[in-house]
């Protein structure tokens, strides 16, 4: 698991990077949620792109997908993030191509270190690896790699890495069986 402590984020955390917060809270209040028709979904990724997210070809991102950092954020091809999903992304996010992050499913890329009085803020890279599924409200930890073609269930809460072509669900999301394909 990749976390970087408070100390090395630091920088991150200075004034440039509340100034681009600010202008991109701004830009999503007034033009990107509002624009919820799905033929707005290339204006809505144009916004994006425009922040320094990095997004590939025939992604479809619903006007009510959260996403804290565009800057921290890559997409691959054909990949959906869903209505109200939520990219907290202090620390990097990278989704894969064919990748569905499904209503109301919650990665979070960042978290505080309980084992000091300050909590400083710690990031983790959350990578969800290519024809991976992430269902309805799920959440996924700071650090955690999904492996190419797992499915993360309903609810689950996945706080460890999950193998290729497995499902896992509940909270902690535990191993249910493997995913087979029959077509």
């Amino acid at each position: 698991m990749e976390t970087v402590l408070y100390e090395k984020y630091r920088n991150h955390l200075g004034l440039r990077n509340k100034i681009g917060r600010l202008c991109w809270n701004l830009t999503y209040l007034i033009a990107f949620r509002p624009v919820v028709l799905p033929q707005f979904n290339r204006w809505r990724i144009f916004l994006l792109r425009l922040f320094g997210a990095r997004i590939g070809a025939g992604c479809k991102i619903h006007a009510s997908a959260k996403v804290w950092a565009p800057w921290n954020l890559e997409v691959g091809q054909r990949t959906a993030i869903g209505p109200g999903a939520t990219c907290y992304n202090p620390g990097k996010i990278a989704l894969g191509n064919k990748v569905t992050i499904s209503q109301g499913a919650h990665l979070c890329a960042a978290s505080h270190d309980y084992t000091k009085k300050e909590h400083p803020l710690i990031t983790g890279t959350i990578e969800v690896k290519d024809f991976a599924w992430v269902a309805a409200e799920a959440f996924i930890s700071m650090g955690v790699t999904v492996g190419e073609g797992a499915i993360i269930a309903a609810r689950g809460c996945t706080v460890k890495d999950v193998e290729a072509w497995t499902i896992v669900g509940g909270n902690p999301a535990r191993f249910i069986k493997k995913r087979v394909m029959v077509d």
